[in-house]
């Protein structure tokens, strides 16, 4: 039995935010977990939910 991407893919919503964020200019800065930063701010993707990353916030302050 053969599978697209399309069927594999289980976090539309997050894709879709994760799109967002990329076109605001949030780059991608590792893949395995997934993690996005921008302006000294980062955040990882876990188990579909995007989670801020309270240390890199504290620093930016």
């Amino acid at each position: 039995m053969e599978s697209t991407k399309a069927e594999q893919r289980q976090y539309h919503a997050m894709r879709a935010h994760i799109d967002q964020l990329l076109a605001k200019g949030w780059s991608i800065s590792g893949r395995d977990p997934l993690r996005l930063e921008s302006a000294g701010h980062s955040c990882i993707v876990r188990h579909g939910m995007l989670i801020s990353d309270i240390a890199s916030s504290a620093r930016a302050a």
